[in-house]
């Protein structure tokens, strides 16, 4: 009995209940216009911080997921990356559209994706510049008890 409840107090430790989330939200326009279906990743700029990522919708906007559906993200600073690869086959059936979470693959996808220059193999639909949080140029910093809502107008040229 006592090795069980270890074993889940660990597990909870090691799960969304203990990183301390706040929400965030934001808009992604490309050119000015809305910038729909596109990946937003905050990658920490700290060991201690965590990985969040959303997806935007029609309207240009997205929520941060770190662990549950729009959970938001460890206060901290990031370095920002979005992508949108061209689709080269059908739609790419992502389940935050649906108001669903990723699975820890799924996180690990976008995040070696946001490492990547080149974005996804059939290219990239904005500069490449973007995709990668070292080369965008792209910068946030959550905290706790503000409005955490950022807005990242990329330029195609």
């Amino acid at each position: 009995m006592f090795l069980g409840m270890a074993v889940f107090l660990v597990g909870c430790a090691k799960g969304g209940s203990s990183l301390n989330t706040v929400p965030v939200k934001g808009r992604v326009t490309l050119d000015g216009a809305p910038l729909p279906g596109a990946t937003v990743t905050f990658s920490p700029k700290t060991p201690e911080g965590r990985t969040a990522a959303g997806m935007t919708n029609e309207n240009g906007e997205f929520v941060l997921t770190t662990i549950r559906a729009g959970d938001g993200a460890v206060p901290g600073e990031y370095g920002v990356a979005i992508t949108k690869p061209v689709a080269t086959a059908g739609p790419v059936d992502d389940p935050r559209a649906r108001g669903g979470a990723l699975t820890p693959e799924q996180m690990a996808q976008i995040r070696e994706q946001a490492k990547t220059k080149g974005g996804a193999e059939g290219g990239s639909a904005i500069p490449k510049k973007y995709t990668s949080p070292t080369t965008s140029g792209l910068t946030a910093t959550v905290k706790r008890g503000e409005k955490n809502e950022f807005t990242f107008d990329l330029k195609s040229q």
